[in-house]
């Protein structure tokens, strides 16, 4: 994928010595520079240089980067949606473990912790798979994991699919998305 000078993206990094699923961390970045065909010159929005006097600058695989995931406004979650929470800087994978109104705890999948998170560090989880916005939704009462895409089109504009995708070969279920 190649991205503009100036383009706000996510980058995706591992925490340190874990190797379980659920360890990555977001940070939001703009594009400085390409740097070759495959790395990126970024600079963080939240992470610092190491005497914290100025925003972090580094060069980047292509392969962490990925766009800014659409705006989906979207405040009802419920036990166990997949979401992000906003926390150190980074946007953390994670399920919706109770909800005290307005806002949530959020069972971290790096460490299994619960975060209490304010609801306007909350957000639903979107996975960029082939240039699409994919929800990956609980699993459902057969157990099959169901998913719904967002896409943006050239113009940045957003457009959602009105038909779940599905990762199983079996397509009977039609259940429809959340909104």
């Amino acid at each position: 994928m190649t991205f503009r000078h100036n383009q706000t993206v996510e980058i995706c990094k591992k925490e340190e010595g874990s190797h379980s699923p659920g360890t990555y961390y977001y940070y939001t970045a703009t594009i400085l520079a390409a740097i070759g065909r495959t790395r990126y010159l970024v600079r963080y929005e939240n992470r610092y240089s190491e005497d914290k006097t100025r925003l972090l600058t580094e060069s980047v695989d292509e392969s962490d980067i990925r766009p800014s995931p659409p705006s989906v406004p979207y405040a009802g979650f419920q036990v166990p949606d997949r979401v992000d929470a906003f926390i150190n800087e980074a946007w953390r994978l994670g399920s919706i473990a109770r909800k005290v109104d307005p806002n949530y705890y959020v069972k971290l999948d790096s460490n299994g912790i619960e975060v209490h998170c304010p609801f306007y560090k909350v957000r639903l989880h979107l996975e960029f798979e082939d240039g699409r916005w994919i929800y990956y939704r609980p699993r459902n009462d057969a157990g099959e994991a169901i998913t719904t895409g967002v896409t943006r089109n050239d113009d940045g504009k957003e457009s959602s699919s009105e038909e779940p995708l599905r990762r199983d070969a079996d397509q009977a279920n039609t259940s429809e998305p959340r909104r």
